[in-house]
């Protein structure tokens, strides 16, 4: 074959070519270079030595016909689009074509307008594609390079401002634009920023009066509460550390079979599991949750012992909100996928009761062990790779069959997330006290120093309704794409955790976060 792949470059075949000569020539006005053949044998010749973008095909031709020629076409071109042109209507002929694999169907008479469609469709439409994707975004980061001038103070426009960027993500990763991935990696940075700004402002007043979307705290109540109320039984799903642009890209697996209503909740401070997701389930604040149970923070380091309350949590919630359910609930913390296999096998000891609460932990899991394997970084190797790995995962999952299972016996589903994550860049050295905690993006202990430039102070755990204990005075959380590093091993850890996903620290990847409901279609 020629080294010429000029995708202008088209085959028709058809025993009557000279009858075509005026769509012939249309197409080559458009820019098509059009070779012909009169029959089968030509045709494949011309295949095998020259590059040929698309063939136009007729079915039925003297010698070999034409889903004869189509079958050799495709040993020889498997990727080559094929468009079939047939006087014959019949279904069982449109079966076979569609069976091998044939790229479109022209029934006859024809016109130009038809084919010209059906070769842009098949040769033209990723850049088609690009190019109204590309004018779109562009008119998006004017706007949102004015709006974000305003200064905006509500909660629940960031998150419609997040929905929008986790949208362009997941588009630029389809249709690829070098030329402009840069202005999005600019407009997070700068709404990020922003974000951060409020949030240093705002938030010891919305953990006092709320803002105008749930925080944490309020996320049963928001969500899960009125379903229950109204006697639907529930299922609550919790992915440790799902994010928004996550959720998007998961979120058709679950179309065909329920309807589905996307909203947010705001993560409260630290982002991190001990708090957050503490906070979901207790429908409390960490300083009343300290209240009830004094030990629960009293190793700030350790996230599973921080989280051995959590069955006990929702019990209490579901009393103080005087919810009685008749069929009772059940609790059910996955780590593995052996247990969440022996959970679906076993969905129908579960399904009579009224609420069923699963935590599902391999986001969570993937994000941190991707940090100490060279594998997972490779499979992992950016936001793109890593909504790849999450939705794959959960495509064919138990989680998935679990939540098939439950629409099929009529539960509504709530799924959201207990914090994000964000990818860092930069270390910033954190001095401290030999009891102060390990984490990446927040740290809490006493006589923490660190720069203002990566962090935020929190002196006043009272403001923040944070937990203080006698190993927590100060709590400090990153911001930026920042994240700690202590003065010892310094360097090898300024090397081990640029480019990983942690979570703790104020932005929208970590506090923004998704909440689905997905109600069984009838």
């Amino acid at each position: 074959m020629t080294e010429n792949t000029n995708k202008r470059a088209i085959l028709w075949v058809d025993d009557e070519i000279h009858l075509l000569r005026p769509h012939i020539m249309f197409l080559e006005e458009k820019g098509y270079e059009v070779k012909t053949a009169t029959n089968g044998v030509d045709a494949l010749e011309i295949i095998k030595h020259e590059y040929i973008a698309a063939a136009l095909l007729d079915e039925m031709m003297d010698g070999l016909d034409g889903l004869a020629v189509l079958e050799r076409i495709r040993k020889l071109r498997p990727e080559m689009p094929v468009i079939m042109i047939t006087k014959n209507e019949e279904e069982s002929l449109m079966e076979d074509a569609i069976g091998k694999e044939i790229s479109d169907y022209l029934t006859k008479p024809i016109n130009p307008s038809q084919v010209l469609l059906s070769l842009k469709k098949n040769l033209d439409s990723v850049d088609i594609a690009r190019d109204a994707r590309a004018k779109e975004f562009m008119a998006f980061y004017r706007e949102m390079t004015m709006k974000l001038y305003e200064r905006i103070t509500s909660v629940d426009e960031w998150a419609q401002i997040h929905n929008k960027l986790a949208y362009w993500q997941i588009e630029f990763a389809k249709n690829i634009q070098y030329d402009l991935e840069h202005f999005l990696t600019e407009l997070q940075e700068t709404a990020n920023k922003e974000f951060q700004r409020l949030v240093v402002n705002e938030y010891p007043y919305w953990v006092k009066h709320s803002p105008d979307i749930p925080m944490s705290p309020q996320v049963m109540d928001t969500f899960v509460k009125p379903l229950l109320k109204q006697n639907k039984k529930t299922l609550f799903v919790l992915i440790d550390c799902l994010r928004y642009d996550h959720w998007l890209a998961v979120a058709p697996l679950f179309y065909n079979q329920f309807d589905t209503e996307l909203k947010s909740h705001l993560s409260i401070l630290p982002t991190a599991t001990p708090y957050s997701r503490n906070a979901i389930f207790a429908g409390m604040y960490p300083d009343a949750i300290n209240v009830v149970y004094p030990d629960l923070y009293a190793n700030p380091d350790s996230e599973e012992s921080m989280n051995r309350y959590e069955d006990k949590l929702i019990d209490a919630y579901l009393k103080k909100a005087g919810l009685h359910l008749k069929n009772g609930n059940s609790f059910h913390k996955i780590s593995d996928s052996k247990y969440g296999d022996n959970l679906a096998n076993r969905f129908s000891d579960i399904k009579n009761n009224d609420l069923i609460v699963l935590v599902a932990n391999f986001v969570d899991i993937l994000a941190h062990k991707r940090s100490v394997s060279n594998v997972l970084m490779e499979i992992v190797p950016d936001e793109a790779g890593y909504r790849n790995v999450v939705r794959n995962w959960i495509e064919g999952s138990y989680l998935r069959r679990i939540i098939e299972l439950a629409g099929e016996a009529g539960f509504h589903v709530v799924i959201t997330s207990d914090h994000g994550s964000l990818r860092v860049k930069r270390g910033s050295l954190v001095k401290a006290d030999r009891d102060s905690t390990n984490s990446l993006r927040y740290k809490t202990g006493r006589n923490l120093v660190v720069s203002n430039k990566a962090a935020v102070y929190i002196k006043d755990t009272s403001m923040f309704r944070l937990p203080q204990t006698h190993l927590t005075s100060t709590y400090i959380f990153a911001k930026d794409d920042y994240f700690f590093l202590y003065p010892n091993n310094m360097k090898k850890y300024e090397k081990k955790y640029p480019d990983t996903f942690q979570h703790g620290g104020i932005s929208m990847d970590e506090m923004i976060l998704p909440v689905a409901t997905l109600s069984p279609k009838r």
